[in-house]
């Protein structure tokens, strides 16, 4: 009886991981704004703005002070699902004040994604080595199962090894497996990114701190939006752009 139960307990775990993690699952540059204020520009030249939530597939702005529309409704919250993500033309975050604490602990944070100490680079690197060996991961995975089944009674269950499998693909599928040599070594380092807007070729210049299947993540970016909205805003800002839009060009040295 523990022969048959004990692997099906481990499909029921492992099955529960998957659901937790793929639930959890964010976007490596996302996730950076998480819950800070931000700026949308969408390609049709909309600006949005609020509070940024990231979700696997779909982006939340909640608003700080809701006001009431021509409807007389006070909409706290703006949502965008997945084919409208498409639409999105970069994602800027504001720095904190000058002067303030939180502006002091910005600048820091940018040294250190200039300067990444050893235990951040050995993550990366681990992360590196994982991705190039996925396939082989996942083919041992394969054989683990397929020996459990024979095994053991859960191979009398209908579909317990294809269950399995898509439970192991899952679980490889939660961790970020965006990888580009020309862009790792990039990483920390200042560069320029193109982007074609208008017809034109517009260069913006800051820190790589990531990338991802989408997006690239550039730090400390001098841009001044065609926004009129709000009164005064920074020279500089953190700005993710996405990938189907805007590419690396150079590396910049000092």
């Amino acid at each position: 009886m523990l022969e048959f139960w004990l692997p099906m307990a481990l499909l029921f775990v492992a099955a529960t991981v998957t659901a937790i993690a793929t639930r959890r699952k964010r976007d490596r540059c996302l996730k950076y704004f998480n819950r800070e204020p931000v700026m949308i520009l969408m390609r049709s030249g909309k600006w949005l703005w609020g509070r940024f939530n990231a979700f696997p597939k779909a982006m939340e702005l909640v608003f700080e002070n809701p006001e009431k529309d021509d409807s007389g409704q006070r909409k706290a919250s703006y949502v965008l699902y997945s084919p409208e993500i498409d639409g999105v033309k970069k994602i800027l975050q504001p720095p904190p004040a000058a002067g303030t604490k939180e502006h002091d602990r910005w600048k820091k944070e940018i040294q250190r994604v200039a300067n990444p100490s050893l235990l951040r680079r050995a993550r990366r690197w681990t992360w590196n080595v994982f991705n190039t060996l996925r396939d082989a991961i996942s083919q041992s995975l394969g054989m683990v199962i397929g020996s459990m089944k024979k095994a053991t009674p859960m191979g009398k269950v209908a579909g317990a090894d294809k269950r399995a499998g898509e439970i192991g693909d899952t679980l490889l599928g939660t961790v970020p497996n965006a990888y580009e040599p020309v862009l790792e070594k990039y990483l920390s380092k200042q560069v320029v990114v193109e982007m074609l807007e208008d017809g034109a070729v517009i260069e913006f210049a800051g820190l790589l701190q990531e990338y991802s299947e989408k997006y690239l993540l550039l730090r400390n970016v001098a841009y001044q939006p065609d926004l009129e909205t709000f009164a005064e805003l920074p020279e500089r800002f953190d700005i993710i752009f996405p990938r189907a839009l805007a590419l690396v060009r150079h590396c910049v040295v000092n």
